[in-house]
């Protein structure tokens, strides 16, 4: 019993001085922007605006990591979360086409539904049950739910207690804001707060604090396809100008 025990304070004192040996050990902040030029599972190879190149591991929590974009309708996907503010009348119904949106990750904070002014819960006749205001009486809500289809310049969206569907400005800007680090490509901005080991800095890899990405390319954007008849004609030229050669 005497043995297991004084092997147990062995043990404990060998942890012991493990950890405090690395706690000791010097630590270096990492404070910048940069240019994402790779990918990988567990983080981004990012070149500083310095033009050295480093290894950056994703912070712990993705709640860090913070992505900033735009977004072509092309990438909507039912279900995802989307806010904006429109004009209504009493009856629920939008005046005005939606010219600007946000879609966003929802987290516990988060407050889905219809709010008029900054007041949560104001107006809760809105979308929905008996309403005795005249339809000509309008007010500027700001609403946040759940996509449940957007085709013909027309978006449902729901939530809590309401669903109602908006006419959409055919040149409506979408801005993006997640906390998805798999959202990141490369060419894309990049701010990092991340720290390494001083005796470590010759291998360039931090682990990062926080991160934001700023998307170089709306999502969803697909590079256009050359003309056809233009390179057709192209073509033609070139041909024509053999011949006479």
């Amino acid at each position: 019993m005497l043995r297991k025990i004084l092997a147990m304070s062995v043990l404990f004192i060998c942890c012991a001085g493990l950890q405090a040996q690395q706690q000791q050990i010097p630590k270096e902040t990492l404070r910048t922007t940069g240019k994402i030029i790779g990918l990988f599972n567990a983080g981004y190879y990012v070149e500083l605006d310095s033009g050295k190149k480093w290894t950056i591991f994703l912070p712990d929590n993705s709640q860090y990591v913070e992505v900033l974009g735009q977004a072509e309708p092309r990438w909507l996907q039912r279900g995802a979360y989307v806010s904006f503010a429109g004009t209504f009348n009493s009856k629920g119904e939008a005046q005005t086409a939606i010219k600007d949106m946000q879609v966003f990750q929802p987290n516990k904070d988060t407050k889905l539904g219809v709010q008029r002014d900054g007041i949560a819960g104001a107006n809760k006749q809105l979308f929905g049950g008996q309403n005795t205001e005249p339809a000509e009486q309008t007010a500027r809500y700001l609403v946040s739910g759940r996509l449940m289809n957007i085709k013909d310049f027309k978006m449902t969206v729901s939530g809590p207690g309401f669903q109602t569907t908006v006419p959409i400005s055919d040149k409506m800007t979408i801005r993006v804001k997640m906390n998805n680090p798999s959202l990141a490509r490369v060419g894309d901005k990049v701010e990092l707060n991340a720290w390494y080991y001083t005796p470590r800095a010759q291998l360039m890899q931090a682990k990062a604090t926080s991160l934001k990405v700023t998307a170089a390319m709306p999502f969803g954007y697909v590079e256009p396809k050359p003309d056809a008849k233009k390179e057709d004609g192209d073509k033609e030229k070139e041909e024509g100008k053999k011949d006479d050669q």
